[in-house]
């Protein structure tokens, strides 16, 4: 065993840093997470959603706590565990919870790794005929079916992303990165596994980097089997920590910002593109 490392079976896990834990247990988790919110341009994002065709309004919170559809709003990480209950009703829930992970996550001051302007999460309408799996609206079916798997989050995040698991023939779901596939796999858990999935995020990934995990030195080297590792050593710290995992993941991110904060560029570039992110627009 190294020093200052716990294992996982034969792989090395980083000690607890000292910052995370007190960090961690100094926190109210049952309200941390839950109400942590970012700002969304309604009008925006709806209307960059017409413009390519998708039949969905975003909906969020309103400043006297009502739901609007125009103008600005609030979306809170529970609206987004709302949401991924709704999903497993229909596929249309489904696009919809993805959406609004979409917006979440691009409206976060502090998170990354979502392509610039509005993803589209359908199959190009030329590549349609080819594939059984994908819907008449062009939705592949797997952003659906991976209720189903969530409690082998390597498989479920190989189904998402290749759409194939165990060798089988599907359809993977377009302009989907790691950290938003993570943020809408872990919102579906919340409601539908006892397996613990956290979001994976650039700036996150690095502070585990520099707290000296060796396995993925950026989001660019992340694959399914990794993914699943990195989760394991979030639950391990959490354990160590006797909080939630989520609550980990967050200190994770704010812990690269901290460190960043007086290293940069006096233009402000940089700021939020942690080795292996998307900037934003």
């Amino acid at each position: 065993m190294v020093r200052g490392m716990t294992t996982i079976g034969a792989r090395p896990v980083p000690a607890l840093p000292a910052a995370c834990l007190e960090w961690c247990r100094a926190q109210p988790p049952a309200l941390l997470v839950a109400d942590e919110y970012v700002e969304v341009d309604l009008d925006l994002w709806n209307l960059r959603l017409a413009e390519r065709g998708i039949d969905l309004r975003l909906r969020a919170g309103g400043p006297d706590g009502g739901v609007v559809e125009s103008g600005r709003g609030y979306l809170r990480r529970s609206d987004l565990w709302a949401a991924g209950r709704r999903a497993r009703g229909s596929l249309e829930e489904s696009v919809i919870a993805l959406y609004m992970c979409a917006a979440w996550l691009a409206g976060h001051p502090q998170r990354s790794g979502i392509r610039r302007g509005l993803p589209d999460f359908r199959v190009p309408e030329r590549d349609r005929p080819a594939w059984h799996s994908v819907s008449a609206h062009g939705y592949p079916l797997v952003l659906h079916d991976v209720v189903d798997w969530l409690d082998s989050p390597s498989d479920a995040m190989s189904l998402l992303r290749n759409g194939a698991s165990h060798g089988c023939v599907g359809r993977g779901v377009p302009d989907l990165g790691y950290p938003l596939a993570s943020l809408y796999l872990s919102s579906l858990a919340m409601a539908w596994s006892e397996v613990e999935i956290v979001p994976v995020d650039p700036a996150g990934l690095a502070s585990l980097v520099h707290a000296g995990w060796t396995e993925v030195e950026s989001i660019a080297r992340m694959t399914p089997r990794r993914y699943e590792r990195y989760l394991d050593v979030v639950s391990t710290w959490a354990r160590h920590a006797a909080v939630d995992p989520l609550v980990v993941e967050m200190w994770l991110v704010r812990d690269w910002h901290d460190r960043r904060r007086g290293d940069v560029p006096a233009d402000g570039t940089g700021a939020d593109s942690p080795p292996g992110g998307t900037r934003r627009r």
